[in-house]
């Protein structure tokens, strides 16, 4: 008896020496704040690095650093707005405080090769809807030529259209991918040859209904999502699934749905959960006319494709923290 009360008194005493909680840790930085570790969340299995330069007469440079969902990958974007040029970039990895920042130092010198050269514009000097052609020299191998549309207006809010082109590496490409319904349009294009992405700007009424039809709604079951705000709409060009997606969007209103048409790499989540700042995101995806009603009974459909998700769009976060330092700069990756 003696000898059992030892064993456990000993394995007691050794999970009191464990730590509660054996979450990743990252290195969190928030603009010029001090950077500090903290441990990420449960299901944030990477750690981020995001860095906005702005080039105009000279350079300037915000760093952030955090942690990220599993489904995050590398990504660049650069585009031109006025007489700057905005340039994104974010790299993640996997293992505690890999995002630590690196000692500052000369390192060697990298002479930077011609690559691609891209038709650059955006909607924050109107030079994409006014036809005013600039090019932007992609500064590595592997980024192509891209054209980014968004178009948001809600009821009770302010219409928001962007265009953007430049150079960049982001999910989806070479695409075309996107989503449309009767409030929201996301779609992106990128093509690897020179000022590939040239051309009339990108609307979605120039793109043809595809025979398809699918319901389209956006908000909660009282509003925005109720039986009396969901109508059938035309599927135009790629958009071809029938989406349905659940997840949470802001404390006051955790519950938030999205329904409408969508290209087949949508319905893996982690497009929708970009786009509209969702987490705990529940995607499903069906082939057919109107295969995304809503059930009467609240139940979620079942569709071809179902996957849970999280994603954080840090680098759209990052250009609304410093856009009172830049004016507006519009971004949907």
């Amino acid at each position: 008896m003696g000898r059992a009360l030892m064993l456990l008194l000993s394995l007691l005493w050794t999970l009191a020496c464990i730590p509660a909680s054996w979450g990743l840790q990252c290195i969190r930085c928030e603009s010029s704040a001090s950077c500090r570790e903290e441990e990420c969340a449960p299901g944030h299995d990477l750690c981020r690095t995001t860095v906005l330069r702005v080039w105009e007469e000279e350079e300037l440079e915000v760093v952030e650093r955090g942690c990220a969902h599993p489904e995050k990958t590398n990504r660049t974007l650069s585009y031109r707005t006025d007489s700057q040029i905005i340039s994104l970039t974010e790299n993640v990895c996997a293992g505690n405080l890999c995002n630590r920042p690196r000692p500052v130092g000369r390192g060697p010198v990298v002479p930077l090769g011609r690559y691609l050269e891209c038709s650059s514009c955006t909607s924050a000097d109107k030079s994409c809807e006014r036809g005013r052609e600039q090019t932007l020299q992609c500064r590595s191998p592997r980024e192509q030529c891209l054209e980014l549309v968004t178009h948001h207006s809600l009821e009770g809010s302010l219409s928001d259209e962007n265009h953007i082109r430049g150079c960049g590496i982001l999910p989806g490409c070479p695409g075309p991918t996107g989503f449309h319904n009767n409030h929201t349009f996301h779609y992106l294009q990128c093509c690897n040859s020179t000022k590939c992405n040239r051309g009339p700007v990108l609307e979605l009424e120039q793109l043809p209904p595809n025979g398809f039809q699918c319901y389209s709604c956006e908000g909660n079951s009282t509003h925005g999502c109720s039986s009396n705000k969901t109508s059938l709409i035309h599927c135009q060009g790629p958009m071809d699934q029938c989406l349905e997606a659940t997840g949470t969007k802001e404390l006051q209103n955790p519950s938030y749905t999205v329904r409408g048409c969508a290209t087949a790499s949508w319905c893996q989540g982690s497009h929708v959960a970009d786009t509209f700042r969702m987490t705990q995101v529940i995607v499903s995806c069906c082939s057919g006319s109107g295969c995304n009603r809503p059930v009467p009974d609240g139940q979620f459909h079942s569709g071809g494709a179902s996957q849970p998700g999280s994603a954080y769009l840090s680098l759209t976060m990052t250009l609304l923290m410093t856009a009172r330092l830049w004016g507006d700069i519009p971004l949907w990756i």
